[in-house]
């Protein structure tokens, strides 16, 4: 089947969808403040962006043994972790969220107040992690600050929420989302038990992970987690980005370099329901069903990158939740995140039926 007969029926289906589901994600939380990385000042008003990474990291090694002042310009704070991120592109589908994570010890940060109001609940274990985004056209530099992280618990869960009451609200939602292993060293604990629980269930919810860059984890963590994930009694689904397939595949002892060809490898290793790549030019998903790759509406110039993959995790999910094949879904991930680096916010399910239709007309090139 051609793409585009991926993306259109992908459409046709959502245009006459209109449920509402129930979505549990969590377990981080960041404040986000998005940098620009200035090269040349040209007055008090304007400058030049130093535009990628290869000429950030220039400019950094050609200071090596002597010293530097770098220009960072603040344009925005906001909301961010793959968690919160990912769930607000979920409500802005129109789907109900309870959240799970660190927005605030005492109370919710000024930062996830709107956010919090939209959800149908939120249980905040700790305070948020702060994270420096520096933001260029080929990707961005996050530089994290998440000491308060570690009391991201199970033990911590039950402190807020009793074991009967957890066990309820998965017994009662669709879908449930783990983001952002890396960062949050006691995941585990509540994976594992979460996977105790949902066996119990008769109506499994649908479960997806995102590990986030689990370059700074060891080998065996990475491995720990891995098996924890093949055991998860659910329909599960891995997602990953270029860089953290890579590490992925390494620990695994994969050696494909095919994007494709590698998420096939990692999901038999795995034998998990689904495993997603995702570089900036588009996706691939091997699925117990079918296994394709799909490119994306990819820009030169967008005008936000952090949360990109985020967005185009909630896309896939909602498609996945509403029972979408694999390829259509992967045309709701990467047209919801091609809207969101664009403008700048996750779409409304006009603004996406919107943007897949353009995109559709302009026969998948530029929108």
């Amino acid at each position: 089947m051609e793409q585009k007969d991926h993306v259109k029926k992908a459409l046709d289906k959502f245009k006459e969808y209109n449920a509402k589901k129930h979505y549990l994600v969590g377990f981080d939380g960041f404040v986000d403040e998005i940098i620009h990385v200035v090269n040349k000042r040209n007055n008090p008003d304007e400058y030049q962006r130093i535009k990628d990474i290869p000429a950030f990291s220039e400019r950094i090694a050609s200071v090596a043994g002597l010293s530097a002042n770098i220009e960072l310009v603040p344009i925005q704070t906001k909301l961010g972790g793959n968690g919160p991120i990912m769930a607000n592109a979920i409500l802005e589908q129109g789907h109900d969220v309870s959240y799970i994570g660190a927005l605030g010890k005492h109370f919710v940060h000024p930062i996830f107040r709107d956010f919090a109001d939209r959800c149908r609940e939120v249980v905040s274990l700790t305070e948020p992690g702060y994270t420096d985004a520096l933001e260029f056209y080929d990707g961005k530099i996050m530089l994290g600050k998440m000491n308060n992280l570690v009391e991201v618990s199970f033990e911590n869960l039950l402190k807020k929420k009793k074991k009967e009451e957890v066990a309820a609200l998965l017994k009662e939602v669709d879908f449930i989302a783990f983001t952002n292993w890396t960062m949050l060293s006691n995941l585990n604990s509540i994976i594992e038990a979460f996977s105790e629980m949902i066996s119990k269930l008769e109506k499994k919810p649908k479960v997806f992970l995102d590990l986030a860059d689990p370059k700074k984890r060891t080998n065996e963590d990475i491995m720990g987690v891995l098996k924890l994930i093949s055991q998860i009694p659910a329909q599960t689904i891995l997602g990953m980005n270029m860089s953290e397939s890579t590490i992925i595949s390494l620990v695994l002892g994969i050696k494909e370099d095919d994007i494709l060809d590698r998420a096939i490898e990692i999901r038999e290793k795995l034998g998990i329901s689904g495993v997603l790549i995702h570089p900036v030019n588009g996706a691939a998903i091997a699925h117990e069903k079918e296994s394709l790759w799909m490119e994306g509406p990819y820009t030169k110039e967008p005008k936000l990158t952090t949360g990109a993959g985020d967005n185009f995790n909630a896309g896939f999910c909602n498609g996945w939740v509403a029972g979408f094949d694999p390829g259509q879904c992967l045309a709701m991930g990467v047209c919801t995140s091609g809207f969101y680096v664009r403008n700048g916010k996750s779409p409304t399910r006009d603004e996406l039926r919107d943007f897949m239709e353009k995109w559709l007309n302009a026969d998948l090139g530029q929108v």
